[in-house]
Formats: C-alpha cells, sequence, structure tokens
C-alpha cells in the first residue's frame, strides 16, 4: 500500500498526457531468443537484463515438471503498480521488488498458493517496469518470454494493479488478439475511446473499488462497443462487494452480489465499497480469480 499516493499523483499527471504516440502495434512474438539457462523450477528466480537478456529485470515461477519435460504451459504476465516502477542492480532487490503483489506474493507467503500454482502447471512471468508500463517496454518482454519459455501460445494472460491495470488495458489494446484473458485491477486512468477491437471475444476482468470505477467504467465501454453497446455500465455504490457480469449475446450487464468468478459471461467488473485505491489484493487472493483465469484459452 505504500505505492498508493504516489500512485495516484502519477497517473493523474499520465492521465492529462494520455495514451503516447508510441503505443502502436509491433511485430510478431517469439524472436527474442537468448542464451537464457533455466535450470531452476517451482522456486521464484530474479533475473537481471545482464544475465538474462530480456529487456527488463523480472522473477518468473516455473512448475514443477517443467526442466524434464517438452509441453506446452500456461503463461500469466503481471505489472505492478507505480511503486514498484525503477531498476534493480541485484537479484535481491528485484525479487523483493517485483514480488510484493499478484501470484508471486502468494508464492513466497505461502505454501498452499505455491502447491495451488504448481498443480495448475503455470508459469508465471512479473517484470520490474521502468516508465509506466507503456506498450513499447512490454511488449518486447512478452516477446522474450514466448521466444525463451515453453509458452502455450493459446494460454497467455495478462493482469496488472494500478499503473500496471492501465499498462495491461494499453497492451490489451493493441495486442489483445494473442490474450487469453485480461484483467486490469484498480486502473484509474480511462479509456481514450475507440473500440478495442483487439479484445473480440477475449475475456475481460476489472475490479476497483466504487470511487475509482469510473476508469474502468471507460475501458469496459469501450469492450463491449465490440457488440453495439455504447453504454457505460450503470454503477452504484455498494454496502459490500458486487460483480458486474455482461453478457455478449443479451448485451446486457446484469448485478449480482459477492466476488462473482463462475459463469460463462465474457466481462465481469467486480466494485467495491467506497473510494480507496484498492482492489488487487482482494482479487489476487482470491483463488477463484485464478481458477476464472486459467480457464480462459483462445480458439
Amino acid at each position: 500500500m505504500r505505492s498508493v499516493v504516489l500512485g495516484i499523483v502519477a497517473m493523474g499527471i499520465l492521465a492529462a498526457c494520455g495514451p503516447g504516440p508510441e503505443e502502436t502495434s509491433g511485430g510478431a512474438l517469439g524472436t527474442q531468443r537468448s542464451s537464457l539457462s533455466i535450470t531452476t523450477e517451482d522456486q521464484i528466480v530474479a533475473r537481471l537484463p545482464s544475465s538474462s537478456g530480456a529487456n527488463l529485470g523480472y522473477c518468473e515461477y516455473l512448475p514443477p515438471g517443467y526442466l524434464t519435460s517438452t509441453q506446452l504451459y500456461p503463461a500469466i504476465i503481471h505489472l505492478n503498480g507505480v511503486g514498484e516502477l525503477g531498476q534493480s542492480t541485484t537479484e535481491t532487490d528485484l525479487y523483493n521488488v517485483v514480488t510484493r503483489n499478484g501470484a508471486l506474493k502468494n508464492i513466497r507467503e505461502s505454501t498452499t498458493w505455491k502447491t495451488y500454482f504448481g498443480q495448475k502447471q503455470v508459469m508465471i512471468f512479473a517484470p520490474r517496469g521502468y516508465d509506466n508500463y507503456a506498450p513499447t517496454e512490454i511488449r518486447p518482454f512478452v516477446e522474450f518470454i514466448v521466444a525463451n519459455y515453453r509458452v502455450d501460445p493459446k494460454r497467455i494472460y495478462l493482469t496488472g494493479l494500478s499503473l500496471g491495470g492501465w499498462g495491461a488495458w494499453r497492451y490489451a489494446a493493441l495486442y489483445g488478439n494473442e490474450l487469453a484473458a485480461v484483467a486490469p485491477i484498480a486502473a484509474n486512468i480511462g479509456a481514450p475511446g475507440p473500440t478495442l477491437t483487439t479484445l473480440l471475444d477475449v475475456p475481460v476482468w476489472s475490479t476497483s473499488s466504487y470511487g475509482e470505477a469510473s476508469a474502468q467504467r471507460s475501458w469496459l465501454l469501450a469492450y463491449t462497443k465490440n457488440y453495439g453497446v455504447y453504454q457505460q455500465v450503470s454503477v452504484t455504490n455498494p454496502t459490500s462487494t458486487v460483480t458486474y457480469l455482461f453478457d455478449k449475446t443479451t448485451k446486457l450487464w446484469t448485478l449480482q452480489t459477492g466476488f462473482v468468478a463462475t459463469g460463462a459471461n465474457l466481462a465481469r467488473f467486480v466494485v467495491l465499497p467506497g473510494s480507496a485505491h484498492t482492489g488487487w489484493g482482494e482479487t489476487y487472493g482470491q483463488q477463484s480469480f485464478w481458477d476464472w483465469m486459467l480457464a480462459q484459452a483462445r480458439p
């Protein structure tokens, strides 16, 4: 939570600027081969750019059996918040920074979570961004991961919190057709407006407090424009957590109480009461969220 105040200030500045001219689509995945040595599984490993060949430092988790198998694995790519931006000079610092949130935090702090992700046979990657998780720095990282790990191209998942949630939306706006699902959490910078055509039929999960719902609603509107829905989902301040579910057939949002991770709805928006800059702990701490994500796959 130490990044909350700084995150709100920084994202307010970035919101005034809007998405930059650099945010344009790039080349195909899987072109950044390196001499990366992979010798550890079922543990979190920190890798500096100088040793990995990636454009960013990152931490990885590879499930048990990875080293001896030849199969392809689903991959979760996690973007942290503004408080985690920067450049680490040691693996220890990198490890301490990028495992503050998300699936790697769960694995770091709990053997139960480590067992869960191991049984799911999923790879997890969390880069340390330098700037603001712009597509220009995240795209080369994703290309590197696909080129150097045995990634199932039909099961690449992107999630991010706060500034990283904005980064997840911006990346998905360009490359969403390569993702099996996208989950921007507590992103409080709004969408630029155009239809997110790259996210047609890609499952989306977003979470925020009621006080920050307007930004997520604008991105979700850009998403539902794919289905002829041109009005934002109507949200009221709840007294407890609620979930709005979008059905692309009926073209309607429906409301359910609680944290709802089940069902075939294409998009879901979890709204927490109040106005705090929050939502990642509440989302990433739910096994049902990860069950939802890992159940998604591209055709």
